[in-house]
């Protein structure tokens, strides 16, 4: 599968910490590819993608704070049907021997029909029982054509 040209793409950096990844779905002939990282520069972005076109969004985390990070949003068409899925986020530890060294966590976004939605990712302070004390950290405004 050929991975379509992205249109004007302008990505955020969360304090250089954010960045997204663009891959097309794999199939089972075609051998895995790496894909270029583009850097986040600012905190709201708009991405275009097709059908079947994935997004990776990463996020310096560090898990030692208590605090958590969350990914989603992805709703709905006219027919309440998903423009887009966000996966559960992976945590990737740091690799050095640095104490409270932030690891990485990632996100894949998958477009799945025509339509626009947002995807936000906010982050939540330890011990907070609900969403009014998260932070919005990143609002990307995914439009999905053929």
């Amino acid at each position: 599968m050929k991975l379509r040209t992205l249109r004007p793409l302008m990505i955020v950096a969360l304090a250089g910490t954010m960045a997204l990844t663009v891959a097309p779905v794999a199939s089972a002939a075609q051998p895995a590819k790496k894909y270029p990282t583009l850097i986040v520069t600012q905190t709201s972005t708009q991405v275009r993608l097709a059908p079947g076109e994935r997004v990776r969004l990463q996020l310096s985390t560090n898990l030692t704070t208590g605090y958590s990070f969350i990914a989603s949003g992805g709703c709905c068409t006219d027919g309440d049907l998903d423009v887009a899925t966000v996966s559960k986020g992976v945590y990737r530890a740091p690799t050095g021997n640095l104490v409270g060294a932030p690891g990485t966590t990632t996100w894949t976004v998958t477009a799945r029909r025509s339509g626009s939605t947002d995807i936000i990712v906010v982050t939540r302070p330890p011990g907070a029982q609900n969403t009014m004390q998260d932070e919005q950290v990143a609002l990307i405004h995914l439009i999905v054509s053929e």
